[in-house]
């Protein structure tokens, strides 16, 4: 039981940790596009949309905006594939504990009718 107390936790733990990290990349991710709308209207003396979008995107600050919105998908992602593996942990280890637990009745019953 113990063993299921500690997974839980820790799957708890990782939920929000998970969570946390959603809220960091929606942030990295609006900051990114902040970034860009901003180098796009310091791009519009260019002549060719192509020309703009390729001026906005060389921009430092969109640069540093992108590396911050991969940074954070990176670990939302290797948060979230330790949140699923402990829950799936904690799934399997309360299934033992029902089939455990459930087991008692029948071998006490069956019990009674051998010599």
């Amino acid at each position: 039981m113990s063993l299921f107390v500690a997974l839980t936790r820790w799957a708890e733990y990782a939920g929000t940790q998970l969570a946390a990290a959603a809220v960091d990349e929606k942030a990295a991710e609006a900051e990114l596009e902040r970034c860009k709308a901003l180098a796009a209207v310091k791009a519009k003396h260019e002549k060719s949309v192509t020309a703009q979008k390729a001026a906005a995107a060389s921009d430092e600050d969109v640069i540093d905006a992108d590396e911050t919105f991969r940074e954070a998908y990176a670990v939302r992602k290797l948060t979230e594939a330790i949140y699923n593996g402990a829950d799936r942990k904690s799934a399997v280890v309360s299934r033992e504990l029902t089939r455990r637990v459930g087991r008692g009745d029948r071998e006490s019953r069956a019990n009674r009718w051998t010599a």
